[in-house]
């Protein structure tokens, strides 16, 4: 298309498609169907001896009030066979379904030396039916 309205289409077309892409979801690396009252468990691997950790993120969670989350603590998990890795962990979480509707639940990983340092964020989806 060329004359006046090219530019003003284009335009257009680049407002949206970024409104789009800004827009898109979180990718949801795990999904879990629960009913009202029930409890299910995640099983997040880490290493916490080098300092790497796991923390609930409310705020970038959606339908947090949904459910209630519990830290159990870390278990190891299997003994690794490199000299480096010994031990492989797994932070155990349990999450309670409270009220009907869909929770995206944010959990970081990050590894503290001073500053925390944030590695990734993983999403799990929760459907809770009544």
């Amino acid at each position: 298309m060329t004359g006046p309205l090219a530019i003003p289409s284009a335009l257009i077309l680049l407002f949206f498609s970024t409104a789009a892409i800004a827009s898109e979801p979180h990718e949801i690396e795990q999904s879990h169907d629960a009913r009202v009252g029930e409890q299910l468990f995640l099983k997040l691997p880490g290493d916490p001896d080098q300092g790497y950790k796991w923390r609930f993120n409310a705020e970038a969670s959606k339908g947090a009030n949904l459910v209630s989350v519990d830290q159990l603590g870390w278990f190891i998990a299997e003994k690794g066979a490199s000299m480096f890795f010994q031990e492989k962990s797994v932070l155990n979480v349990a999450v309670h379904a409270k009220a009907t509707g869909r929770a995206d639940l944010a959990f970081d990983y990050y590894r503290h030396t001073g500053e925390r340092l944030f590695t990734k964020t993983r999403y799990f989806r929760i459907n809770i039916r009544p």
